[in-house]
């Protein structure tokens, strides 16, 4: 190697030094502003306290503290509502996005506790006092539920993301050796963000808590939980330093023997079974033979003979609909073999003298003008075909904000699968339901999931038996008609 050679490559490894040498410290100078709190503490302790009002500030979260039409709900602000009232006190909640956020602001006093899903942090030490515990959270692995497209958007990968605000975020090492080889990587959002991620194919592997995931699974059917052998982490509300005398109330509280009674039940309000891991699957119906799927199928054929629709696909909505029972009635008021809502069933000119035909025949008139309305927005037939069928179920404006919120979210607004399929589950949390632009607020998404889901499932199973048509799509062709 030349001199000049070795002195251009001694620069060049110079510079390449000096400049990530200047990388860590910029980025240890931000890690140490953002975990610093500048300035003398705060001192407003209970003795301080003049308008018997206790200021919380809170997480943005739907564990912590969630804003909807009915009312207000997160697990800490019911526990912390009951502590208010055992005190005498007003609960003034004080919102924010993010912890470290949340954390400036109680050192700063804006507020006089902290709610976030707090666990202890050695970072803390004299500046945050850490109350005893209200619960403990294992962690949990979530990932897409994988489907028969194989679309790799829906596999597991060797990559899984915390959030640095988790309860787990201190146990990253412990985590990382449990996961058999899969890459554990830290992200700014919250558990929330990181499980929206994942709902919308941003992410394909994340750590949560098992609280959420309990709180979380049958709201979103196409992630799977799976446990992640590991401690336990204890969730605590966090004080000043200062304010050693609320510290002492509020570990009294949860020490209180009636008070542990009452914090369980409220924890298990917030907490549902969490279904099976596992590929996506739908049930299908037994004994469906090559002449005969139900005692109606005459009447199914019957109003598709002239018609663009397939018979398969009534006797699957009316199978996924009511086991073919035409006296079933739903807990919301759906009745008929096509189960109609009462108002939708006035609109087509159903009453109670209509027969189980006038309800088929409805059902394809129904069908006809849901297509009428999807036909320009989503002009593939097949993609199509599931906007009808969501939009039969919630109704064709759950389904246009869906398609809407998609679109805001970067997602394909003329693909259900993976793209507006996601952005109605999403409209089950607050957050999204409640922009200015969703014009008919909460859906169920993930009754509209398991809806188009189940239907196609059965109606694929219909036209592959015996004696039936390979599906390609909901439109008959001239000799796929009775």
């Amino acid at each position: 190697m030349s001199k000049g050679i070795r002195v251009s490559a001694i620069i060049a490894s110079s510079v390449a030094i000096a400049v990530a040498m200047l990388y860590f410290r910029v980025r240890h100078e931000a890690m140490k502003e953002s975990m610093s709190w500048s300035g003398p503490p705060v001192h407003h302790d209970l003795d301080k306290f003049t308008d018997d009002t206790l200021r919380v500030l809170m997480l943005r979260d739907p564990l912590v503290w969630e804003e909807h039409p009915r009312g207000t709900s997160g697990l800490e602000f019911e526990l912390l509502q009951r502590f208010a009232k055992r005190r005498k006190m007003t609960l003034a909640v004080v919102p924010f996005d993010h912890p470290d956020s949340l954390l400036k602001a109680l050192w700063q006093g804006r507020g006089d506790l902290g709610a976030a899903q707090f666990v202890q942090r050695k970072e803390w030490q004299g500046h945050f006092s850490i109350s005893g515990s209200y619960m403990a959270v294992a962690p949990i692995l979530a990932n897409p539920r994988e489907r028969p497209s194989n679309d790799p958007k829906f596999t597991a990968t060797d990559t899984a993301y915390f959030s640095e605000a988790s309860p787990f975020a201190v146990m990253r090492k412990k985590i990382g050796r449990q996961l058999n080889g899969t890459d554990l990587l830290q992200s700014e959002g919250t558990e929330d963000d990181l499980l929206i991620d994942l709902v919308l194919g941003k992410r394909r592997g994340i750590v949560l808590s098992d609280l959420r995931a309990k709180h979380e699974a049958v709201r979103f059917p196409t992630i799977e939980f799976r446990e992640v052998s590991g401690p336990s982490q204890a969730l605590c509300f966090v004080t000043r330093s200062s304010s050693p005398q609320l510290l002492k109330a509020v570990n009294e509280w949860l020490m209180d023997e009636d008070e542990r009674v009452v914090i369980e039940h409220l924890a298990r309000a917030y907490e549902n079974s969490v279904p099976t891991a596992g590929p996506l699957h739908a049930r299908r119906i037994k004994g469906a033979r090559a002449d005969s799927i139900s005692p109606f199928d005459d009447h199914f054929r019957a109003h598709t003979s002239t018609g663009s629709w397939r018979w398969e696909l009534l006797a699957a909505m009316a199978w996924k609909e009511t086991r073919f029972d035409s006296t079933v009635s739903s807990h919301r008021g759906a009745m008929g073999i096509m189960q109609f809502m009462p108002r939708t069933a006035e609109r087509l000119g159903l009453d109670s003298t209509s027969t189980m035909d006038d309800h088929i025949k409805a059902a394809v008139q129904y069908l006809d003008r849901l297509d009428m309305i999807w036909l320009r927005a989503v002009p593939d037939k097949e993609q199509r075909l599931k906007f009808v069928l969501a939009s039969y179920n919630a109704g064709p404006g759950h389904i246009i904000d869906g398609q809407r919120l998609a679109e805001q979210l970067g997602l394909d607004p003329k693909v259900w699968e993976g793209n507006v399929e996601a952005a109605v589950l999403l409209l089950a949390k607050p957050r999204f339901f409640l922009r200015p632009e969703m014009k008919n607020g909460y859906c169920k998404g993930s009754q509209v999931f398991h809806y188009v889901h189940g239907v196609l499932t059965v109606y694929d199973q219909l036209c592959a038996r015996p004696g039936g048509k390979t599906r390609r799509g909901a439109i008959a062709t001239a000799e796929q008609r009775p």
